[in-house]
């Protein structure tokens, strides 16, 4: 296999914990990486600084990651979105498209495979299917969808977009609340309870992270165009995921139940069809076994 063509990236959300691996993953000698952030400081540049005049003209490819909430924070805090991310998303568009005369740079939106589509239809949900969230958070990155197909339609634009399951196998902060496998790892470890949404039957897709930025280096590498689910292709049940932890670590996770809230999905499937035969690409690392490295990489932690 030859070796990648070098390219310049821009990655938003830099100091988020997807973004710096995925930073990581892409920086040189194979590609040059500058990190953007709202807060700016040192080894990051100021998120608003991107839609500056002549900034565009320095890249090849923008992984747009920066979003201002999380499926809970999102319901907690009604419209942040509209307020931040949509308004910038918007500006960056029209960045793009002032900048498409003389450099036609590509944009890869990371969007949700989760929250999107809401709960599944007796079958994996595929991207033709209509999407019908059910919480602010899946429904803000719909319109963000929206806005850049209707974007890239007139004005010529090369957008990817990515629904994405929920990778793992890296660590996440404590306080983060996301990431079932390594809070549940945690708790594992250190003896702490842990609380499940419901009986444990609720089912996610769940994306190894080496899986995730593989088909990354496919994107990057590819011309593909349009919207795209990427995950593992198969769903499994909360229960099940907290009984493999359970054995990996050799502990026994004390569990407190609590009600799931309205918006979180409760049938997740996604199809990974499309994905597939546009790259080639097909996810390497089971459940079973991604659990097995997630927890020997957090106990060397």
């Amino acid at each position: 296999m030859s070796p990648p063509t070098p390219q310049r990236i821009y990655v938003t959300g830099g100091r988020g914990r997807i973004a710096s691996l995925v930073a990581d993953h892409f920086r040189a000698p194979a590609h040059a990486v500058t990190l953007f952030s709202r807060q700016g400081g040192p080894g990051f540049h100021q998120l608003a600084t991107l839609c500056d005049t002549g900034v565009l003209a320095d890249t090849d490819t923008v992984f747009h990651l920066a979003w201002s909430s999380l499926p809970a924070t999102s319901e907690q805090h009604p419209g942040i979105e509209h307020q931040q991310d949509l308004p910038f998303l918007e500006k960056l568009l029209t960045s793009l498209a002032a900048n498409a005369s003389t450099r036609r740079v590509r944009l890869v939106f990371f969007s949700t495979g989760g929250a999107i589509y809401g709960n599944a239809p007796g079958r994996p949900n595929g991207e033709d299917d209509v999407c019908q969230p059910i919480g602010s958070y899946g429904r803000a990155k719909l319109a963000a969808e929206q806005l850049i197909t209707e974007r890239a339609a007139r004005d010529g634009l090369h957008c990817t977009v990515l629904r994405i399951s929920n990778p793992y196998g890296y660590p996440v902060p404590s306080s983060r609340v996301q990431g079932l496998i390594p809070h549940a790892l945690r708790c594992a470890v250190n003896d702490l309870p842990f609380t499940v949404w419901g009986d444990g039957s609720t089912q996610k897709d769940f994306l190894y992270y080496t899986d995730f930025l593989s088909a990354l280096e496919l994107v990057l590498a590819g011309n593909h165009t349009g919207v795209f689910n990427l995950a593992a292709g198969e769903s499994h049940r909360i229960g099940e995921v907290i009984g493999l932890v359970e054995r990996e670590v050799g502990r026994r996770i004390t569990l407190h139940h609590a009600a799931a809230p309205d918006w979180d999905v409760h049938d997740s499937r996604l199809a990974i069809d499309k994905f597939r035969a546009a790259t080639g690409w097909a996810p390497q690392v089971p459940l079973v076994e991604g659990i097995r490295r997630a927890a020997v990489g957090y106990a060397a932690h």
